[in-house]
């Protein structure tokens, strides 16, 4: 089960790469407690203890990559193996499964004369699951998720993007990681450009060099919200794309079912759930998210922990909103949206006869 972590620090100690088999024997270690092998666990930890090793991280085995001008790190780890939770649509799913499951049967890929980079490139709407999918498949391996921090890792310096670039990769190598690109489209803008200086292009082709030198055995995922923008020589590179679409009925079931377990929300019925699915079309996962914290929060301000089928469907129109709206207008929405007419003058306080006007109005308008 354990035979490509043993390998790998049986390798690095042949190496004397000391750094290696720290790293590779700390992530043996944390695959093994969480698969329940509490015992044999607590021995490599004794062992890398008793070396004076301590329970270090990665970023204290392998010195993160700093920006020449700035001084400031260029990457972020973080190992979280509690993020193994997912919602997005079952065909998206099922890729990045996929994608995981021939990265784990790489040895036989090779053995078998099969060429496959281990390279995933994730594209689509914001809020729509990238970022939560690298985390995600980081958790599912084992492995820590390595973040390029963008910010610094453009440098104003000429040439200095390239060198960060490099810097970030040949860090990545250096211990067992998933390398994670996000917004890529800033380093791998088409070449033909006619706005951009000829430092682009060094960076785009140092960018393919590094991507073609590190997916030999390392895994990286790359994410962009404007996939219009990559190079033609970017998407060749990866060997697994995936379009991350917003949300569907279904998965928006399964987020309001987020709810913390001091929101109750069994009074609304089937059917009104539908309509309060259909008011949220067109939002992404993060819209959504944040619309049950915010109808958390209010419930907890006010006390009042049963939600009703008014109450979410008007918290939708103020996220759509931002806020900018007249009590008309959420009254037009709530009644666009399915919520029945006395539902709606009990939550906007208008009178029986305002409330007809206005489904008449909104009946003449269709």
């Amino acid at each position: 089960m354990y035979y490509s972590e043993i390998g790998k620090i049986i390798e690095a100690g042949l190496d004397r790469d000391r750094e290696k088999v720290k790293s590779f024997a700390q992530l043996l270690a944390k695959k093994m407690e969480a698969d329940g092998e509490v015992r044999g666990s607590s021995r490599i930890t004794n062992i890398i203890n008793k070396k004076n090793l301590g329970r270090a991280t990665m970023d204290s085995l392998v010195p993160l990559p700093v920006d020449q001008e700035s001084r400031m790190n260029i990457v972020e780890t973080d190992y979280d193996p509690q993020a193994d939770s997912l919602i997005l649509a079952e065909p998206v799913q099922l890729k990045l499964q996929d994608f995981m499951d021939t990265i784990q049967n790489k040895k036989r890929m090779d053995d078998m004369g099969l060429e496959f980079s281990q390279s995933l490139l994730l594209y689509g709407y914001p809020g729509c699951g990238k970022t939560t999918a690298a985390a995600y498949i980081a958790s599912k391996m084992h492995l820590p998720l390595v973040t390029a921090r963008l910010d610094t890792l453009i440098s104003s310096l000429l040439g200095a993007t390239a060198k960060n670039i490099h810097k970030i990769f040949e860090y990545a190598k250096r211990q067992p990681c998933v390398l994670f690109l996000d917004e890529f489209d800033a380093i791998a803008k088409a070449r033909d450009d006619q706005h951009e200086l000829g430092e682009l292009k060094r960076v785009v082709n140092s960018l393919l060099q590094n991507i073609d030198d590190y997916c030999e055995d390392g895994i990286l995922v790359a994410a962009t919200n404007h996939q219009e923008l990559l190079d033609n020589a970017i998407w060749r590179r990866f060997q697994t794309v995936i379009e991350m679409p917003r949300p569907g009925v279904l998965e928006i079931s399964k987020m309001m079912e987020q709810f913390p377990k001091f929101v109750k929300t069994s009074e609304i019925k089937d059917a009104q759930w539908k309509k309060i699915y259909q008011s949220m079309s067109g939002l992404s996962y993060s819209d959504i998210k944040k619309i049950i914290n915010n109808l958390s929060k209010k419930a907890i301000l006010s006390d009042a922990i049963d939600l009703n089928m008014e109450n979410i469907i008007a918290e939708v129109y103020l996220f759509k909103t931002h806020g900018d709206y007249s009590k008309e207008e959420m009254a037009l929405f709530l009644l666009e949206s399915g919520v029945p007419k006395r539902r709606v003058i009990a939550y906007t306080g208008f009178s029986r006869r305002k409330i007809d006007r206005f489904a008449e109005r909104m009946m003449t308008d269709e």
